[in-house]
């Protein structure tokens, strides 16, 4: 009965633990630093180039 007591008591911490981490620790970067990241990612694709030759028709 003490085992049963001390599982359920480990799981409804891992619960509560999972329910209150995002609020500790927020998993999204702020809103300006993902815009800059999404902006250097579209200049990167601008500037690429494909280093392939297509046959003529």
């Amino acid at each position: 009965m003490d085992t049963a007591l001390l599982v359920l008591l480990g799981v409804a911490f891992a619960v509560w633990l999972s329910a209150a981490r995002p609020q500790l620790f927020p998993q999204t970067p702020p809103a300006d630093r993902e815009r800059e990241r999404q902006l250097a990612e579209l200049r990167a694709h601008r500037t690429y180039s494909a280093d392939i030759t297509l046959p003529p028709h």
